[in-house]
């Protein structure tokens, strides 16, 4: 019965991961582009927290991989799914490192557009 349960489990993970790649994909060839990259802010109390997803789903949640109120982010595209927007956003973390992902749009407010970097 615990072997059962096991295969059960590692098939059923698989088919979650197989549809987040899927979604993934499905979602950055039908997303809403931005014109210019615009940065948003995590809007929420001290404490809260927003997560990345792999693919713009509930179900496609990065555990343990999130940014907290008033972190900003740069957002390149929007897609609707879930009955909610989802944005695909880079964060720089203060050492340099990048992180990007899908995160749900309500959880944030727009801060400005990006300028481009002049010579």
């Amino acid at each position: 019965m615990k072997k059962l349960t096991l295969i059960f489990l590692c098939l059923f993970s698989s088919t979650i991961w197989a549809d987040c790649n899927s979604l993934a994909h499905i979602a950055d060839t039908n997303s809403v582009q931005y014109g210019t990259k615009y940065i948003f802010y995590v809007k929420g109390q001290k404490g809260f927290r927003t997560y990345f997803h792999s693919a713009p789903s509930q179900q496609c949640l990065i555990k343990n991989l999130f940014i907290i109120s008033k972190d900003s982010v740069i957002a390149y595209q929007t897609f609707k799914n879930e009955g909610q927007t989802w944005m695909y956003v880079m964060y720089v973390a203060t050492d340099g490192n990048t992180t990007e992902g899908w995160v749900k749009e309500h959880d944030f407010k727009i801060g400005g557009s990006i300028d481009p970097v002049q010579p």
